[in-house]
C-alpha cells in the first residue's frame, strides 16, 4: 500500500516536470500567434496549365496557360493568369473555330466573367480577326464585349472596322460595334454585272 503510495506521488512528479520542459520550450511571440489566426488563405500556383471546358459532354473551350494562380483568400473566387494566356474555341469536340489570346486574365467565379487585357486578338479560322487592349469574355452568354478601342478586320465582306466599344459572340458571327470611327472601310463586291 505504501509502495503504490510513492508509485502514484512518482508517476505525478514525473508528468509534472515533464510539462513544465514542455512549457519551458515555446518560444511563440503572441502577435505571431494572433496573425496566423488572421491568415485566411494563401495562393495555389499552376505551372503549364490546360483547363478543358464542356457543355453537356461536349468539349466547347480549351485554355492553356503558363502560370495560374487560384487566391483562397475568398475562397477560391478569382483566377489569375499573370503571364498570358490562350483559348481554343471548338465548333465541335473536335474542330478549333476561333482562337483568343491576352497578355494577362483574370476569373471572377460569382461573375463567372473573365477580364482580358493586353493585346488581346480573337480570330476565326476563316480569317475575321478582333483587336483590342482589353475586354470581357461573359462564360454565360459566350460573347466578348468591352466600351474601350476595337479594330475588327472581317473576310466578308472585306471591312476592317475602327470603332469604341463592341459586343461579339465567341466565333465572331455576330459582331456590334458601338460607335465606328471614320477611319472604317468596306469593299463591297458590284453584283449588277456591269
Amino acid at each position: 500500500m505504501i509502495n503504490s503510495y510513492f508509485h502514484n506521488k512518482y508517476i505525478t512528479a514525473v508528468t509534472f516536470l515533464c510539462s513544465c520542459f514542455f512549457m519551458a520550450s515555446c518560444e511563440n511571440n503572441i502577435n505571431e500567434v494572433k496573425a496566423m489566426g488572421n491568415n485566411k488563405g494563401g495562393i495555389d500556383i499552376g505551372k503549364d496549365v490546360a483547363i478543358y471546358m464542356s457543355d453537356g459532354g461536349r468539349m466547347t473551350a480549351k485554355m492553356m496557360a503558363p502560370v495560374m494562380k487560384k487566391y483562397l483568400l475568398d475562397s477560391g473566387q478569382m483566377v489569375e493568369f499573370p503571364n498570358t494566356i490562350n483559348v481554343d474555341f471548338y465548333k465541335d469536340s473536335a474542330i478549333v473555330n476561333s482562337k483568343m489570346s491576352a497578355n494577362y486574365a483574370k476569373y471572377i467565379q460569382e461573375e463567372n466573367l473573365f477580364f482580358l487585357k493586353g493585346d488581346v486578338i480573337v480570330y476565326t479560322t476563316q480569317g475575321d480577326t478582333l483587336w483590342c487592349k482589353e475586354m470581357y469574355w461573359d462564360q454565360k452568354t459566350n460573347k466578348f464585349h468591352t466600351d474601350k478601342e476595337v479594330v475588327v478586320k472581317q473576310h466578308n465582306p472585306i471591312s476592317k472596322v475602327y470603332g469604341l466599344g463592341f459586343e461579339a459572340n465567341q466565333d465572331l458571327t455576330d459582331i456590334k460595334i458601338f460607335k465606328p470611327q471614320s477611319n472604317s472601310f468596306a469593299i463591297i463586291s458590284d453584283t449588277t454585272g456591269l
